[in-house]
């Protein structure tokens, strides 16, 4: 039956590359969170705009309406 052996070196980069990979997680997380923040920012901001432009656009209607039943 054979032995297995862990040298100390071996285990060294297994940990150095399990906590290099986990702190790299994490800052993709990090950068994810920030650019899904500024995504849901900019969703409202046109969500705001296609509601003033709609708004407007009707009211523009109403003026043209108004104006075409005073010049009859």
């Amino acid at each position: 039956m054979k032995k297995f052996i862990l040298h100390i070196d071996a285990l060294l980069v297994l940990v150095l590359v399990f906590t290099i990979s986990l702190c790299f997680n994490f800052y993709q997380r990090y950068q994810y969170s920030d650019l899904l923040q500024e995504h849901i920012v900019l969703q409202i901001d046109a969500l705001k705009k296609d509601f003033s432009l709609s708004f407007t656009e009707v009211k523009l209607e109403k003026c043209n309406a108004s104006i075409a039943e005073l010049n009859k």
